[in-house]
């Protein structure tokens, strides 16, 4: 397998391709959402599964090395499990694999970003039958996806994500309410969707697994999930301990306990790391909602929470679960996400408690803190811990907010950060972690272009902008005062800035 260093960018289906939702097209479980005006339409996104040449160009023009992409189920499985996949679909997904490899960009493939198809309904990660489903569709995705490739002279992917940020996804489900769900019954349905979630990764992570082992000329797959970074032990780098905790210890031993302890050891190391002092405000918050997160994890954790995941694991107590540690890193200290509304947020006749919360307290993509000194906690903590595995970095990137979809001039941030300074600042941090020999093996920009954020138009975070106003969907290169965000990461990766 190749060991270069995956410079990329990091886009989603249902984010960057359209093309679902619509008369005719695939329905995934945002399609209430949308049809009810409860967000805005996804429409044709930003057309990538038309124009996916050249973002593809472009990668190649900024020297870019690998580029992730996402393989959506919802397209490829439309009527449910068992049925044929849509063989147009695997063909264009074919094509892509091979424009990345012809252009020597490195495909890193996520199996799940967030979306799901409609008919497994509004909450499959409360359902047991979900991992068994998810991951007999991987499977025979896999197997058609490699064997068009291979027979094009195309070597298949070997970098996978199976299932992307489980924390926020379950968070943004069953805590916050931000994401679809059928059902609201909170922390314990969070932990339940979790332990669904990171199931269908043990699952599909060996079967994926299997299928290469019988094709030992395919190369040897890597496989891991991406959590979004949090000093939030609890709904971060738990998931990745409880996977470690159940392989190590046995049915006589507590999981709880170790978990217990790999907490501890979280707080001490991040009281001690050396951050930029947050505003008071922020502290406290933070401080906050650890102590109340410290004592739901105490009143809903269990031996038996996880028990379904810790029996499949301990089937085969002496494979690993991860090939590599992964995390999409923005602003990971929950104290940030938390300041005073505006009047005109408030809304309080309109708004159940939690929306007044999270909509008017928890801050927008827009206001996220931009700290590279941050992932050198993280770094260093996963390193420590597990010295043996690669990370990569799935996801850094900044918002710029817009008014809307059909707004393009650029409204600076409260903090005045350029893209450009930003990439810099960040790539400057991943360069020196490099340096002193930590195991850092990938690092994606957030995103190549504008793309539908879960919802709205309304942050941007393309390195190149898009015109949504023009109807076709330009990609522009991003220009404050002269300074091109693509050519800032461009020098940044090749060490020039």
């Amino acid at each position: 397998m190749s060991e270069k260093f995956l410079w990329g960018v990091a886009t989603s289906p249902y984010q960057h391709e359209g093309g679902y939702n619509g008369d005719g097209q695939p329905r995934n479980n945002w399609f209430e959402w949308e049809v009810s005006g409860k967000v805005e339409r996804s429409g044709c996104a930003v057309d990538f599964w038309n124009r996916y040449e050249e973002d593809f160009d472009r990668a190649e023009m900024m020297g870019l090395t690998a580029y992730r992409l996402g393989i959506e189920w919802t397209r490829l499985q439309p009527d449910g499990p068992g049925k044929d996949l849509d063989e147009s679909a695997l063909d264009r997904y074919a094509k892509m694999i091979a424009s990345l490899r012809r252009r020597d960009l490195e495909p890193v493939v996520t199996l799940q970003h967030f979306t799901t198809p409609r008919w497994l309904g509004l909450d499959p990660w409360l359902e047991e039958k979900t991992p068994e489903i998810f991951s007999a569709y991987v499977r025979r995705m896999l197997a058609g996806l490699n064997g068009r490739l291979v027979s094009s002279g195309v070597q298949p992917p070997r970098w996978f994500l199976t299932v992307n940020e489980p924390n926020m996804l379950a968070s943004s489900t069953y805590n916050l309410g931000a994401f679809p769900a059928g059902r609201r019954v909170w922390w314990a349905a969070a932990l339940c969707a979790l332990q669904t979630m990171l199931e269908s990764h043990v699952l599909a992570r060996r079967e994926v697994l299997a299928l290469y082992e019988g094709h030992p000329d395919w190369g040897q797959p890597r496989l891991s999930f991406n959590t979004f970074a949090s000093d939030l032990y609890w709904m971060d780098k738990m998931l990745f301990d409880l996977l470690e905790a159940a392989r190590r210890t046995s049915g006589k031993e507590s999981i709880l306990a170790y978990l217990q302890e790999k907490a501890r050891e979280f707080t001490r190391t991040y009281r001690a790391m050396d951050f930029p002092r947050h505003s008071l405000f922020s502290e406290a918050a933070g401080e906050l909602i650890k102590q109340v997160q410290n004592a739901l994890s105490h009143r809903f954790l269990r031996e038996t929470t996880f028990s379904r995941l810790v029996n499949r694991i301990r089937e085969r107590p002496g494979e690993g679960n991860v090939d590599f540690i992964s995390f999409d890193y923005y602003d990971p200290f929950v104290g940030n996400a938390v300041r005073l509304p505006t009047l005109g947020e408030l809304r309080l006749g309109r708004l159940s408690l939690r929306e007044w919360f999270t909509q008017g307290l928890a801050t927008k993509w827009w206001d996220w803190h931009a700290l590279p000194r941050g992932l050198r906690f993280f770094v260093e903590r996963y390193a420590a811990d597990y010295p043996d595995l690669p990370i990569v970095i799935a996801e850094n990137g900044m918002a710029e907010r817009r008014c809307g979809k059909e707004s393009q001039d650029c409204q600076l941030r409260a903090d005045r950060q350029s893209r450009s300074y930003f990439i810099r600042q960040h790539v400057g941090e991943v360069r020196r972690l490099r340096q002193e020999g930590l195991p850092v093996a990938g690092y994606f920009h957030w995103s190549m272009t504008d793309n539908y954020e879960w919802g709205t138009y309304a942050p941007r975070f393309g390195i190149f902008g898009v015109d949504f106003d023009s109807g076709h969907l330009e990609r522009n290169p991003r220009d404050a005062g002269g300074d091109v965000p693509w050519e800032a990461y461009a020098a940044a990766i090749a060490g020039k800035d």
